[in-house]
């Protein structure tokens, strides 16, 4: 059975997180973070939720002046973004499932101090206020999944070859808590600079919405490559391959159905 695939920027950035126990509503995946195993590939190891983590990825002044506002209701001396360890997670679907109790969000936790706790018969137990807590979540990752994305890339010659679109994920990185393989970087979807994002119509005849949508998108994207990791020399301010633009896969051929004889996917493949 092969390892199951998906895309970062298509299938979890801003999906809801859901509880497992109840199926209520806990934070959107805002962006993801990412550290490296032993062979020098990134795989998933958070998410990331929050002001502090969607400020960045919008970048401009509405991202600053969101990442300004939090930072004023946040008294830790260096405040991060709220994280889920990647291994919480049970199920991912059209929303993202966890288990386990994930940490109260940086908003809650500041209202629940100075606003609800100060109230008399609000029932909310008093909370120490340390001068300088802990920042919210273990910082573990060394890379955003969202500095990644619109990266240019260049092939080995130095020429352009186009910007990142998306990330190919494929779940056979390194073990979480004993409890599931990370989803880790299998390749780059790479699009010419003017096509902008992708929203899945791109995925060949066999992709979602209506078919004249498709061929309109396929079209746009004609020019579209599939990066595979092995492909990619360095993860730097550009993406530097190894590769000549000409060895590198058409986006279309990488939506190609798979024959029984390839075995059935665990999960979504785009």
């Amino acid at each position: 059975m092969r390892a199951r695939e998906l895309h970062a920027n298509l299938h979890l950035l801003d999906r809801q997180v859901i509880s497992a126990d109840d199926g209520h509503p806990v934070c959107k995946i805002d962006d993801l973070e990412l550290t490296f195993d032993e062979e020098g590939r990134p795989y998933i190891v958070s998410i990331l939720t929050g002001p502090l983590a969607l400020g960045p990825r919008l970048g401009g002044l509405v991202g600053r002046l969101m990442v300004a506002v939090t930072e004023l209701f946040r008294p830790e001396e260096d405040p991060g973004p709220q994280r889920l360890p990647m291994r919480l997670v049970s199920d991912i679907d059209s929303a993202v499932t966890v288990g386990g109790t994930p940490q109260e969000a940086a908003l809650e936790h500041w209202a629940r101090v100075n606003l609800i706790a100060p109230l008399p018969g609000s029932g909310a137990e008093p909370v120490a206020r340390d001068r300088h807590p802990a920042r919210i979540g273990e910082v573990t990752g060394e890379l955003r999944m969202s500095t990644l994305l619109g990266r240019r890339v260049l092939d080995a010659d130095g020429r352009p070859v186009g910007q990142v679109a998306d990330v190919r994920l494929r779940q056979d990185g390194p073990m979480l808590g004993d409890v599931q393989h990370a989803f880790r970087v299998a390749g780059l979807i790479v699009v010419p600079r003017h096509t902008g994002r992708l929203f899945g119509y791109e995925r060949g005849p066999h992709g979602p919405g209506p078919a004249l949508v498709r061929a309109l998108v396929r079209g746009l994207h004609r020019d579209s490559r599939y990066v595979t990791w092995e492909q990619v020399d360095d993860l730097g301010e550009d993406v530097r391959l190894n590769a000549d633009t000409g060895a590198l896969m058409p986006l279309s051929d990488l939506y190609r159905p798979v024959s029984a004889d390839e075995g059935q996917e665990s999960g979504p493949t785009a």
